[in-house]
């Protein structure tokens, strides 16, 4: 009678060789993969992350080109943007517009600030803080030259716009002349288009404005909260000609939303901002004209409107002078 002892040994000695051939022969795609994109720049990485969207892997590789310039820390960098492809859904186009769109505005904002100047249409530079910077600075430009490549196949205005302005303001840094004018030329080209043109796309509107805010931004940096708070705000230091030049871009984009309807929040908060940031520079006069604007936007005449109310589930309710009365409780506090 054979020894059912030596059936077990045999049984996992086939294993044990059905599994190393397996791995000799490839059988596992994962590893083969492993070895592919190691050879591979974070560039190239996040470039060829086919499934997300164009206007996501431009956002990543200006992230990464942001990093470059501004601590150099080469590998670190890397590995953070690439390892964040790993985190994120394999399809970005569920993200809401809502979160992300402010986000992208405050970072437009920040990049305006930190390039105080500039105009679209000019290709002034400050004096090169990063120029001396050899290989990051090399790796900024291509990563900011591959994401300008991804945006030429996105379809979202409002972050396609943004980022190309955001890639403006690093070419700035970057003192990368050519591919300054080239942002600058296609922000210059959409917002006159949008100015210019007798069609009404509300995407294209929001786009255009809010990155003539943020130009705005950069001249005289007045932040506009959502929520009232008891903090009285700093004082913003300005020249006549900083308020002539920042004013004048964002009465076009005030004009810009004012094709929207009466009804749509984006005009609406438009005007709202506009009282708040005559205010904040003391130009009551002027505060008081958007005010009326705003009343007749709104049709209630009661300053309260300026500030949201507190809604379910931590929710903002605009444009009501009256706290919202919550009938449904959902159990988020």
């Amino acid at each position: 009678m054979p020894d059912p002892s030596k059936k077990v040994v045999q049984r996992k000695a086939l294993l044990a060789i059905l599994f190393a051939s397996g791995l000799l022969n490839n059988q596992l795609p994962a590893v083969a993969e492993k070895k592919v994109v190691s050879n591979e720049s974070a560039v190239e990485k996040i470039a060829g992350h086919s499934q997300l969207l164009p206007e996501f892997r431009a956002y990543y590789l200006l992230r990464l080109a942001e990093a470059y310039l501004t601590d150099g820390k080469k590998t670190a960098k890397e590995a953070q943007y690439v390892n964040a492809l790993e985190q994120v859904s394999l399809d970005w186009s569920f993200r809401s517009p809502a979160r992300f769109y402010p986000m992208l505005a405050e970072w437009a904002d920040s990049m305006a600030l930190d390039s105080h100047g500039t105009t679209v249409a000019g290709v002034k530079t400050k004096p090169a803080l990063y120029s001396k910077r050899g290989e990051e600075l090399v790796l900024a430009d291509d990563a900011i030259r591959t994401a300008l490549k991804q945006l030429d196949a996105a379809t979202d205005p409002f972050t396609k716009l943004n980022l190309y302005f955001v890639a403006a303001r690093l070419s700035q840094k970057s003192v990368n002349l050519d591919e300054l004018r080239k942002c600058n030329n296609f922000l210059s080209e959409f917002i006159k288009s949008c100015e210019h043109s007798s069609k009404v796309d509300k995407n294209e509107i929001k786009a255009a404005s809010s990155v003539l805010n943020s130009m705005a931004f950069g001249i005289i940096p007045v932040q506009i909260a959502d929520r009232q708070t008891p903090a009285q705000a700093a004082k913003v230091s300005f020249s006549e000609n900083d308020f002539k030049e920042s004013e004048k871009l964002k009465l076009r984009a005030a004009a810009l939303v004012d094709r929207l309807d009466a009804t749509d929040d984006v005009r609406r908060k438009s005007h709202r901002n506009l009282v708040l940031w005559y205010r904040a520079l003391g130009k009551e006069q002027m505060s008081n004209k958007e005010l009326e604007i705003l009343y007749g936007l709104v049709g209630i005449k009661d300053e309260s409107i300026l500030w949201p109310q507190a809604g379910a589930c931590g929710h903002l309710v605009w444009w009501e002078a009256n706290r919202p009365r919550v009938m449904v409780k959902c159990g988020m506090g």
